[in-house]
């Protein structure tokens, strides 16, 4: 009688399920970079560190956080959903393993820019964003999807922003990197609502369902077009330059028709639900952030600075997390739970961005001691999620199912 091997007797999978499907590579690098990234800039910011960049260290840090961690959590989503919405077999294997192959080829130019030629960082850091959107475009197209190429279109407008940091490196614009950072970010937030619009209601309504109670999740359509026309108007208003007294205005008309839009959610009714009540505070985030744009650009009780870490910190940060967790859970075949440590890195999360935003307001004299807090605060979230959820992105679903 043979003896049962080692991972037949502890039924552990024996095989590698990492690029199976879009989540999971992407997901694993976002949580990986994430932490890694902002550990750095915790070291950077406050001169304990000297960067080799090819940029000043605050474009450094505010280029990899968007086009680096985001796109990857990014990347990781529309790879997943787009198979969905259209009925598509999902990327996988070497299609899969190239996209991701490009991307890391983009982080690692970024960072040698001392050895590698500015054009070549650009050539090499540019290609994913149009990879990525040939990725999802084709069977968008295919299925007919039209109300899901606004994906498509932010993509693009994420390239152009990221070409405007190359431009300035490379030495053909005089300042144009700032101005790309800021679009990306209302970019990337504008992504964001359009996401939780569709799964927050109703990931919420099936789970009251579930306990008999019944909810009207669907979308209030004069509030979505308000929602969007004021963050446009917002973002337009920003980057072009105007009077600070409009955008502080559409900015609070933005943050108000979040708020009002949430009133439907019955966020209430999550609170016993850390999986589902962390999508409500990524889009409360949203609403925060947006109301300390109004307050930074109509009043002096808050820096611009501080307000645009509320979108970045508090708002992508929040929602990303929420999203990669809830999603890596749901296509993995496991319980819709958030493990207890992963509970502590939302709140983790959401204490990097309280301390970020409002602690300099509070002390400006302590701002590198709160700035350099509040990456503690996010390397701990995400450095947990990434030691959870690794597992679960690289072995097969709990299941034994497909993907």
């Amino acid at each position: 009688m043979s003896m049962p091997t080692i991972s037949t007797r502890l039924n552990l999978p024996l095989r590698i399920a990492l690029f199976s499907y879009g989540f999971r590579p992407f997901f694993l690098l976002a949580g990986l970079y994430g932490t890694l990234s902002l550990a750095t800039w915790a070291l950077i910011y406050p001169g304990m560190v000297q960067p080799s960049i090819l940029a000043a260290s605050s474009i450094w840090h505010g280029h990899e956080m968007l086009f680096g961690f985001s796109m990857a959590a990014a990347a990781g989503f529309l790879l997943t959903a787009v198979p969905a919405w259209t009925g598509t077999k999902p990327i996988s294997g070497w299609p899969l393993a190239a996209l991701v192959a490009i991307w890391i080829a983009g982080r690692l130019a970024f960072h040698l820019t001392e050895l590698v030629p500015p054009v070549v960082v650009a050539i090499v850091d540019l290609g994913f964003v149009p990879a990525l959107a040939v990725a999802i475009g084709r069977p968008l197209l295919a299925a007919g999807r039209a109300r899901n190429l606004v994906f498509v279109i932010l993509l693009t407008l994420l390239f152009a922003a990221n070409a405007m940091v190359h431009a300035e490196a490379m030495g053909l614009t005089a300042d144009s990197a700032s101005f790309g950072l800021r679009l990306a970010i209302y970019i990337v937030v504008f992504m964001a609502v359009l996401i939780l619009d569709r799964i927050a209601p109703r990931f919420t309504a099936n789970a009251l369902a579930a306990r008999g109670v019944e909810i009207q999740a669907a979308p209030r359509p004069w509030i979505e077009r308000l929602v969007v026309a004021a963050l446009i108007g917002t973002a337009i208003a920003d980057l072009s330059g105007g009077p600070t007294t409009i955008m502080g205005l559409l900015a609070a008309i933005a943050a108000a028709s979040l708020i009002w839009r949430m009133r439907f959610w019955r966020s209430g009714e999550t609170l016993g639900q850390p999986i589902l009540w962390v999508l409500h505070l990524g889009h409360a985030w949203i609403a925060i952030g947006f109301a300390c744009l109004a307050i930074s650009a109509l009043t002096e009780l808050l820096a611009p600075d501080s307000a645009l870490h509320a979108l970045t910190v508090g708002a992508m940060g929040t929602s990303i997390l929420a999203v990669m967790t809830r999603a890596s859970l749901g296509h993995t075949g496991r319980p819709l739970i958030a493990p207890r440590p992963v509970v502590a890195a939302y709140l983790l999360v959401t204490l990097a961005a309280t301390t970020r935003v409002f602690g300099p307001a509070l002390s400006p004299e302590a701002a590198i001691f709160w700035t350099t807090a509040s990456g503690a605060f996010w390397v701990l979230a995400f450095g947990i999620f990434t030691a959870v959820f690794a597992p679960v992105l690289m072995l097969p679903r709990a299941d034994g199912k497909p993907g």
